[in-house]
């Protein structure tokens, strides 16, 4: 079973990093009205859109036809609002630094949803911020979730949280990332080491359970697995699909009882 993890890293690990929230301007703004304060509204509104990223989409749509339309209009503006933000903050010349990076940081994410052009644009993005910021674990941790998400370029993805983890191994989402990659090459054990080191910086990730769950069911040990669900579902007992995955674990181990109870819970969370 292919693992993948897809999630987007917050923006306040890019203040840790020492990435400045203030703009910088480039020019004497009183010489030139045509660049706003650091301080003025609209820089800071343009800023706060730019970096509200896109809209994930909902865990279950609507039914009717007409509110899916209505859904899916809602995240496709919101998304082209903030993309048009990020333009307007990197094209206007008043960022540099740190600043820029987080700008171009925030435009990758956006970009990095589409396809062709799109993906490439996201890409330049991710290069010319760690190129700003080489010691910025975060920018390399952004690259390699989109060579691993949008391109499946597991080995790109792999250098690149090779790189975030060395910058910064204190954050258990880059081992849970990279422990993704190990699994998805064949790796499992070398998975393990990681997803066992994030549950220790972070016991209540949910996610970093089910990573390992899914990697010890793959392995065969289906005993841990179950265990390793058991506690995703106490962490996240509303996501379906943690039911899903004990409840193929536990047909595999012989307890029917058990995978019929999980496949209930499964159909009353869809139903609601």
């Amino acid at each position: 079973m292919t693992i993948l993890t897809r999630s987007v890293l917050p923006l306040s690990a890019l203040a840790a990093l020492g990435l400045s929230s203030a703009v910088m301007l480039t020019g004497q703004a009183v010489a030139d009205s045509s660049r706003a304060k650091p301080d003025s509204p609209p820089i800071e509104e343009l800023r706060q859109t730019c970096r509200s990223g896109p809209e994930p989409s909902p865990a279950k749509w609507p039914v009717d036809a007409q509110e899916i339309i209505a859904q899916a209009q809602t995240i496709t503006a919101r998304h082209d609002r903030a993309l048009a933000a990020c333009n307007r903050l990197i094209d206007g010349g008043s960022l540099s630094g740190g600043e820029l990076a987080t700008a171009l940081l925030d435009r990758g994410d956006l970009l990095a949803l589409g396809t062709g052009d799109a993906y490439a644009r996201a890409l330049a993005d991710y290069d010319r911020a760690i190129a700003l910021a080489p010691t910025a674990a975060i920018a390399f941790a952004k690259r390699g979730k989109a060579h691993l998400l949008y391109m499946r370029d597991l080995r790109r993805a792999l250098r690149d949280l090779d790189t975030a983890i060395r910058l910064d191994p204190s954050q258990a989402d880059f081992l849970v990332t990279r422990a993704s990659i190990q699994a998805s090459l064949g790796e499992p054990d070398k998975a393990l080491v990681d997803l066992d080191h994030a549950i220790v910086l972070a016991p209540a990730l949910e996610k970093a359970w089910t990573v390992r769950g899914l990697t010890h069911f793959n392995k065969g040990d289906t005993a841990r697995a179950i265990a390793d669900f058991g506690e995703a579902i106490r962490l996240a007992p509303d996501a379906d699909a943690n039911y899903r995955f004990r409840a193929a674990a536990r047909r595999a181990a012989g307890d029917q009882d058990g995978a019929r109870a999980d496949e209930a819970k499964v159909r009353e969370l869809s139903s609601r």
